[in-house]
């Protein structure tokens, strides 16, 4: 009996590679099952610029369409513009006295020595003439350097991507032959693909064996614009710029990324349907209202012949009026509808799709939707600086890429800076030995208020005290420059002294004078 025991329990026991086999098949990741339930997810691995090249024209196209009909759309990428590029990213130039030798560790730090204030009001006074005039700085003279700025993010934000070429040549007579031309996305012939002259052309950008793009392949004329070529059909003739000349903006996802996409490339879909959606309940609404009820009959038969000017025999569908009733036939029996619109659900489930269509984005619930109903000051505090933390994100991606580019330039190519000196705008005997001495600058990107003052100012003065924080960073966060904040409430105090007014905020006086220095005896308490 015991071997007869011991031959079933043999027999019952699977193969040692079989348990391996199973306990093999539990590691496996959830995230690689298949089976019917994930039969149909369909995944590839093809580079970054296979992907996009199939689906680029068909992600901008239907990302500028949901920018022009979708309100959800549009707002998203307006506060996105308002918040990173506001009225433009200014800078503040922060060349410092008598520098250090090439090679030489400072002594004071920030290249040791103090600002230079007459070499920075210079390069200021420069650059404001000519990024306010929009004849000198744009190539079709109709954007100013700030609207620049606000329409190439914007662009990025909508179409993924955007060009703006660097001119060395002066246009309305300006005195730095420097000017900047707007190149969207679609003149980029992203059809271009091929070898040439030993580099690799892949969606009209030209790379060498480094990926580094080395020129840009454009069309003379964009291919969907009104204007009618020779022999009405707009010229397919390709221009090959070196990269030199180009600022290629895009957000980069994957290595060896060549286009960009639209920041809602994840979301159309969604924001689609949400769109569809709303005008589905519109009208079902609408419809609801205009339809009170319905007059029935047993018998079709008694429907008599319509008399003159009865427009009764008019098609269901084409007569809606409020407080209508429809009649199918004479007499008999009234039923009053119900009517179920508006949808009590609708609220909940638009909130549901913009909080996951946010996410995509990188927005919060309240940017996307511009709803503030459901927000206290915890929650409205946690959720702004959450958006602001992507904001700076932002701000510091377009200043490294975009305004730095055109200021600064690079080790290839010239920027206005290097233009202005050349040019004698700016007359800088050290220039080509420094160089670097004239670079330094501080940028001023926009801020943000505090979400509740009385709040955040006594947090504010707290860390101050505490050493926790700093005057500049505390003053940079609102969006303003320490050093000439300081140098206005000086030059408001010393106008205040001069005419012997005390000004006292809330206990925190300034300028505090006697009685007998008070002309008039004016005094403003606060």
């Amino acid at each position: 009996m015991g071997l007869l025991n011991f031959a079933l329990k043999l027999w019952n026991t699977p193969p040692r590679h079989s348990i391996e086999h199973r306990t093999q098949s539990k590691r496996r990741y959830d995230g690689a099952r298949r089976g019917r339930n994930y039969g149909d997810w369909l995944s590839t691995q093809n580079s970054a610029n296979a992907d996009i090249w199939r689906d680029l024209t068909t992600l901008r196209g239907r990302s500028r369409d949901l920018c022009r009909n979708n309100d959800y759309a549009r707002g998203v990428i307006g506060r996105l513009v308002d918040n990173v590029v506001y009225q433009g990213i200014g800078f503040q130039a922060q060349v410092r006295q008598n520098p250090p030798a090439e090679g030489i560790p400072p002594i004071r730090g920030d290249e040791g020595g103090l600002n230079d204030d007459r070499v920075n009001d210079l390069i200021e006074s420069a650059w404001n003439d000519w990024a306010s005039e929009k004849m000198w700085c744009h190539t079709a003279g109709q954007l100013t350097f700030p609207e620049i700025q606000q329409l190439a993010f914007r662009s990025v934000l909508e179409s993924g991507e955007v060009f703006i070429r660097k001119v060395k040549q002066s246009f309305s007579n300006s005195p730095v032959p420097f000017t900047l031309e707007i190149i969207e996305a679609d003149q980029c012939a992203e059809d271009h693909n091929q070898s040439w002259a030993g580099n690799q052309i892949v969606m009209g950008v030209e790379v060498n064996r480094w990926q580094r793009p080395v020129a840009y392949w454009f069309y003379k004329e964009h291919p969907g614009d009104l204007w009618q070529g020779r022999g009405g059909v707009i010229s397919r003739e390709l221009e090959r710029i070196p990269a030199s000349e180009i600022i290629h903006l895009y957000f980069s996802d994957r290595p060896n990324q060549l286009r960009g996409l639209p920041i809602l490339y994840s979301t159309l879909c969604r924001m689609k349907n949400v769109g569809d959606y709303e005008e589905s309940e519109q009208l079902a609404a609408k419809l609801a209202t205009c339809v009170m009820g319905i007059v029935t009959t047993p018998d079709s038969d008694l429907l008599g012949e319509p008399t003159e000017g009865d427009n009764s025999s008019l098609p269901a569908d084409e007569r809606f009026e409020p407080g209508i009733i429809r009649y199918q036939a004479q007499g008999e029996q009234f039923n009053l509808l119900d009517p179920t619109r508006p949808n009590p659900n609708l609220v909940a489930f638009i909130e549901a799709q913009l909080r996951a269509s946010g996410a995509g984005i990188g927005a919060s619930y309240e940017t996307i939707s511009n709803d503030y109903s459901k927000s206290n000051y915890s929650s409205s505090r946690l959720s702004l600086i959450t958006a602001r933390d992507r904001y700076k994100v932002l701000q510091a991606w377009f200043v490294c890429n975009f305004n730095r580019e055109i200021l600064l330039g690079n080790p290839e190519s010239d920027g206005w800076l290097d233009m202005a000196v050349l040019s004698g705008v700016l007359n800088f005997a050290d220039y080509e030995l420094r160089p670097k001495r004239y670079a330094a600058i501080k940028w001023q990107c926009r801020g943000w208020s505090w979400v509740d003052p009385n709040k955040e100012v006594q947090a504010t003065l707290a860390s101050l005290a505490g050493g926790m924080t700093s005057l500049t960073k505390v003053y940079a966060e609102q969006g303003e420059d320490f050093e000439e904040s300081i140098k206005t409430i000086a030059r408001e105090r010393e106008i205040l002294e001069e005419n012997g007014i005390a000004v006292n905020f809330d206990g925190i006086a300034i300028n505090p004078v006697s009685e007998e220095q008070k002309p008039g005896n004016t005094n403003w308490e606060h």
